[in-house]
């Protein structure tokens, strides 16, 4: 039996937007690598160095909504709207992105619907929902922007589409500390930094982002390439995916290299 509490039973324009959503083919993996795509973006780490939200400015993390808004029209093809973000159909939505725990709502959005995104990086995590943002779900008061956020018990009203999905992981984040430093501890090399990525990250596929930032150089593929010789000397071999590349890491029992990825694994087992 349905709930009658749900806001969805009585809010046509709510229904429309998450039915919307719901019959993409595949919505949550594509607005996972979206979202990544994202992150990845405004973290910028081939000209940066950086590799995690927590390394950007204030200023930088409120841009990660705006990239969020553009490549969600991009990929999902979504129009822009007259007076919010997008238009859903003939339903105009607002999307509102945090990479804390609470969405600030303009007041232009107040009332409006919404399309909240959360992204924990640390956590490689993420949620997308929909929500009315009636007066009612607000918390009393306004920071000095003039935006609110949601109450604790107007969050329940948002409708998930998406809850706590499995964003794809922050290659960099992920490497043991210490190696990460012995790898970025060659400043003036961005070779032997992909020489050390290489040597001390072994059995992993290593994804593209994570080689522009670790070469910090405008080709960063051919620093990666460049690197097999001097590993094959040291007993390493380091796989792409064309050739007999992949076949080589699948004959091993290793992940195999999509375009962009590489890995490298022992010559010798």
């Amino acid at each position: 039996m349905p709930d009658a509490t749900d806001p969805i039973q009585h809010d046509p324009g709510l229904a429309k937007v998450v039915e919307f959503f719901l019959q993409i083919n595949g919505f949550e993996s594509q607005a996972a690598e979206t979202l990544r795509r994202a992150l990845d973006e405004v973290i910028d780490g081939m000209r940066t160095g950086r590799w995690s939200v927590n390394s950007l400015e204030k200023t930088e993390k409120t841009y990660i909504g705006t990239k969020v808004e553009i490549l969600f029209k991009f990929d999902f093809e979504l129009p822009k709207g007259n007076k919010l973000d997008i238009r859903v159909e003939d339903t105009e939505v607002d999307i509102k992105c945090t990479v804390l725990k609470d969405w600030m709502i303009p007041k232009e959005a107040v009332g409006e619907l919404c399309l909240l995104v959360r992204i924990d990086d640390l956590r490689s995590k993420f949620w997308i929902g929909v929500i009315r943002a009636a007066p009612s779900v607000l918390r009393i008061g306004e920071n000095r922007d003039k935006k609110s956020s949601l109450s604790a018990e107007g969050k329940k009203s948002i409708h998930w589409l998406v809850e706590a999905g499995q964003l794809p992981v922050n290659f960099l984040a992920s490497v043991d500390p210490e190696i990460r430093e012995k790898i970025f501890s060659h400043r003036k090399s961005g070779q032997a930094r992909i020489n050390e990525l290489f040597r001390l990250v072994q059995g992993r596929i290593i994804p593209r982002v994570a080689i522009e930032t670790v070469a910090q150089q405008k080709d960063s593929m051919k620093r990666a390439r460049d690197a097999r010789a001097p590993l094959k000397s040291e007993g390493i071999l380091v796989l792409g995916h064309q050739g007999e590349e992949p076949k080589i890491a699948a004959a091993r029992g290793y992940p195999v290299p999509k375009k962009g990825e590489m890995i490298s694994i022992p010559e010798n087992e």
